[in-house]
């Protein structure tokens, strides 16, 4: 998924297949060199911020030009921002010239024209990816071995995170000798900002902001140097949960299309929401912000409109992504293929997991009718749902109620003859998929040793044409797959069995 993009260049460097350093993107050939030799993050911070600043001030000015008629703006480059909801520094107004040069006004009402939009633009992309290769330079170095265990911290993912969390102002930490105005808000509100005008920024801008945003929080969480880096990610954590609201809300937002669309820019609204889906994810493998999104108090907001419209999204990249979403918020599991927490040790690991699971649990147990009955199966496994939708969901379906710490939800769910009809009905599904999903499903109900007298009675009267049925399912599978093979004759034969 997109979280792992954070990584995805030293895990080519440590194979020996990528280069010394990742890919980078220029900036403007003024402050190119100086950026790219930069390694002071609250330098760098601290000149991004000026940057977005700027950029605000050009979208605010290009859309009240746009609807008064008065002005007319340059064309803006594409995939640069057209409008926006956010407005300049208090005290600071601006205005656009033809070329496409940013002219400040203060409250004194002198001006003076600062570096054109396009370079500004140019910079803010280069600084993000200054910073993100800084990270991923650190990270390769620790991977390699360059730092010895215990001798070192990693100055690098701490300066970052202390310049994008700091109170302090871009003018207390940078000096870049522009001549904009400083009166900008603190450091610490810069990533919300970022995240909320994500439609604004460059398609390689958005990308750095996520790789930033999704690094800071798993450094500490995945590889074998994981223990270095925790405080750093564990300070994140805190910092996001403490503008949740904020920034898990935008997050969400996302999602919807109108909002989106909203937002201004000249971003794909499918791959801003890709990006979002992954720093949700990234955010909810830290089991304070987990437990804050799942709670009675969000939940309503922040995890029903999932099942409620995003998987259902008719684009199938943003339905898939909205899915995976779903299976970590109910299973607290940041990976289908690999457990989190690699580097935390044996111990560490296992305990995270069962914190996760816990949470996970808890909140299907409390919310069950929300969740099941109203959402999963009205809505998720009901013939108007589309075929992924459909699919992924039998496929965690089965994985909750195989998980051993949901086993209330798994009795719950398998002593209901409306349950059982649901899954029935998948069972005779034209997709082969299906039917092996739901059979995946349908088993735990043949297994339950202390069937309902509701559930006994559709088993039974449905036995023969039940038995005549699966004897024919997926039966080319059983040469290949013996477990497969061995459950299916068990739920034969316990059907066969079966008595009223």
């Amino acid at each position: 998924m997109l979280e792992n993009q954070a990584f995805g260049w030293l895990k080519l460097s440590i194979k020996g297949l990528g280069g010394s350093t990742p890919p980078s993107i220029a900036g403007s050939p003024r402050n190119s060199a100086a950026i790219g030799a930069c390694s002071d993050p609250a330098v760098l911070v601290g000149g991004l911020s000026r940057d977005f600043d700027a950029v605000l001030r050009h979208a605010s000015s290009s859309s009240s030009s746009s609807s008064s008629s008065s002005a007319v703006a340059a064309a803006p480059p594409e995939n640069s921002p057209a409008s926006s909801s956010s407005c300049p520094p208090e005290g600071v107004s601006s205005t656009t010239s033809g070329d496409g040069t940013v002219v400040v006004v203060d409250d004194d009402g002198a001006s003076a024209p600062t570096t054109s939009y396009a370079d500004r633009l140019d910079d803010l992309t280069a600084r993000l990816d200054r910073i993100k290769t800084l990270l991923y330079e650190e990270r390769s170095g620790a991977s390699s071995g360059a730092y010895r265990p215990g001798d070192w911290t990693p100055s690098i993912a701490r300066g970052v995170f202390e310049s994008f969390t700091t109170t302090a102002s871009p003018a207390a930490v940078e000096s870049s000798g522009d001549d904009d105005d400083d009166d900008a808000p603190p450091l610490h509100a810069l990533l919300p900002r970022m995240v909320n005008d994500l439609p604004l920024l460059p398609f390689e801008a958005r990308k750095s902001v996520s790789a930033i945003f999704n690094y800071l929080l798993v450094c500490g969480l995945d590889g074998a140097d994981a223990r270095q880096f925790a405080g750093v990610s564990t300070a994140f954590a805190a910092y996001v949960l403490g503008r949740a609201d904020e920034i898990i809300g935008r997050l969400v937002r996302a999602h919807d299309s109108e909002a989106t669309t909203a937002a201004g820019g000249g971003g794909s609204r499918v791959d801003i929401t890709l990006l979002c889906g992954s720093m949700l994810r990234s955010s909810l493998r830290h089991a304070s912000i987990y437990g804050w999104m799942l709670s009675d108090g969000n939940c309503e907001r922040l995890v029903y409109p999932f099942l409620d419209r995003h998987v259902h999204d008719p684009n199938f990249d943003v339905s898939s992504d909205a899915l995976e979403t779903v299976r970590v918020m109910f299973t607290g599991s940041a990976s289908s293929n690999a457990a989190s927490g690699i580097g935390m040790g044996n111990a560490s690991a296992e305990e995270h997991r069962q914190v996760m699971e816990g949470i996970a649990s808890d909140f299907l147990n409390r919310k069950y009718g929300d969740v099941i009955d109203d959402r999963v199966n009205r809505k998720c496994l009901s013939p108007d749902a589309n075929y992924m939708t459909r699919r992924m969901t039998l496929q965690l379906l089965s994985s909750i109620l195989l998980n051993r710490a949901n086993y209330n939800v798994m009795m719950m769910y398998i002593s209901s003859s409306r349950n059982l009809v649901t899954i029935l009905c998948l069972l005779r599904d034209p997709s082969p998929h299906i039917t092996l999903d739901a059979f995946q499903v349908f088993k735990i109900f043949v297994a339950n040793p202390n069937k309902p007298p509701e559930v006994v009675k559709i088993l039974f009267d449905n036995k023969v044409k039940l038995v005549k049925y699966l004897e024919g399912l997926h039966k080319e599978r059983e040469s290949s797959d013996d477990q497969y093979r061995d459950e299916k004759q068990l739920v034969i034969s316990t059907l066969e069995r079966l008595q009223i």
